[in-house]
């Protein structure tokens, strides 16, 4: 079955991963788009159009509502939902995997497939503060954790939503325990006079068909 995983993490939060195995066709059935979102989704082809078409039915289903709550994208592309203000969400999608979080309050996630390439990218996205951390585990483990970082700021870009942020400098991880490749933590987003704390849960799994493993990190308004 192509649902992954559906994860009640708080009272408020539920957060859906699926793995694409459909045709176009499925994902249009209980998906009425706006003209706004056929336009989108126009600019997509292939894998990245299933990928849009099957993040949006998957955060359908996680609303449990009987007909599509309409979603739009504000000026920062951050999608929400028109007429449901009371609900925030937030959308990834990594190799033909998609993710869907639906929360109360604003929220962030995304998801990522492990790949090689992520080591060689770590220090674009993890500081200096950070980094002793990060060497502090074994090799295996670093690997998981670049992941986790990556993914981790990617959710905490999401929730602040305005964009304009550098990872290393404006995004920062406090220490955490990493056993059986999980994980919580608070994550700052730390620009000018701007200061907020976020919870953050992140987790690693293994994906069906030997296609690997991927982590998927979530960003919670901590407050609730």
């Amino acid at each position: 079955m192509p649902l992954l995983l559906t994860r009640h993490l708080t009272s408020t939060a539920t957060l859906g991963i699926w793995q694409i195995a459909e045709d176009e066709a499925f994902f249009r059935t209980d998906l009425p788009l706006t003209p706004d979102e056929e336009t989108d989704l126009a600019r997509y082809k292939d894998l990245r159009r299933m990928e849009w078409l099957a993040s949006r039915w998957l955060l359908h289903k996680l609303t449990g509502a009987p007909e599509r709550l309409p979603l739009a994208k504000n000026v920062f592309a951050k999608p929400f939902f028109l007429d449901t203000p009371d609900l925030h969400c937030s959308l990834s999608h990594s190799h033909g995997i998609v993710g869907a979080l639906l929360d109360t309050q604003p929220c962030g996630c995304d998801i990522q497939v492990l790949v090689e390439k992520m080591a060689k990218l770590a220090h674009k996205f993890i500081g200096p503060d950070e980094k002793p951390f990060l060497e502090n585990h074994s090799m295996d483990e670093q690997f998981e954790l670049m992941h986790v970082f990556w993914t981790a700021k990617e959710s905490l870009y999401k929730v602040y939503g305005l964009k304009e942020l550098d990872f290393r400098e404006h995004l920062r991880l406090e220490p955490f325990d990493w056993f059986e490749g999980r994980g919580q933590t608070s994550g700052w987003v730390e620009k000018e006079a701007h200061r907020e704390c976020y919870k953050v849960i992140t987790e690693k799994m293994a994906l069906p068909e030997e296609v690997g493993e991927m982590v998927w990190t979530v960003a919670l308004t901590s407050r609730q």
